[in-house]
């Protein structure tokens, strides 16, 4: 199809304003953040997200992960309402999966009630079993939609799904809730602030 376009321009120089142009259209469908790309667009089974924001995450004088959140436009002002919604993160950092279970469930403690933590214990424990061993460069994703749960993927290959609204609200609660784990990493993945890209390593 590209050929045949090429083809069809003729001079040089309509080659070159269709491949400025072509340039400029993916540009602004996606967004970069510290040299990491974010569609601004998720589609999954005919729901349509978009990009509210994204986010850089550094610890020290060290970058650790940048994260975008997808949420589908006009349904819930509740941020972790019963709605389609996508936590995507790519690291700069290796960390174990073990490590990174312990630390989401720390968070989700600070969120949620001890009674409604002991009705998720069996959806915690399958949790344990869906957080990767991660490596600079890897992505991993977190996505929530209604009647099916929330999907654990890594590098864009399904490592499981827990199903339920209750799990997903204290799982996400973890980024977008009332005591997030970072409050202007929150911030900037729901675009409410840009992130600030200081000099790291």
């Amino acid at each position: 199809m590209i050929n045949a376009i090429i083809q069809s321009a003729g001079s040089p120089l309509k080659l070159t304003v269709f491949l400025f142009f072509l340039l400029i259209s993916f540009q602004a469908s996606a967004a970069t953040i510290s040299g990491v790309l974010f569609n601004e667009n998720y589609l999954d089974r005919g729901i349509h997200m978009s990009l509210q924001g994204t986010g850089l995450k550094s610890v020290l004088f060290f970058k650790a992960f940048a994260a975008g959140f997808y949420k589908e436009q006009g349904i819930d002002p509740d941020l972790l309402g019963n709605y389609p919604k996508r936590i995507e993160v790519e690291y700069f950092v290796s960390i174990p999966g073990q490590k990174l279970n312990n630390f989401t469930l720390d968070i989700m403690k600070n969120n949620v009630s001890k009674a409604d933590l002991e009705g998720l214990k069996e959806e915690i424990r399958q949790m344990g079993k869906y957080f990767v061993d991660l490596k600079p460069g890897d992505r991993f994703s977190l996505t929530y939609i209604p009647d099916v749960g929330t999907e654990f993927a890594h590098n864009g290959r399904l490592v499981g799904v827990i199903k339920g609204y209750k799990f997903a609200k204290a799982l996400f609660s973890v980024w977008i809730g009332n005591r997030p784990f970072d409050i202007h990493l929150k911030e900037q993945v729901l675009g409410l602030k840009r992130p600030v890209q200081k000099e790291t390593i």
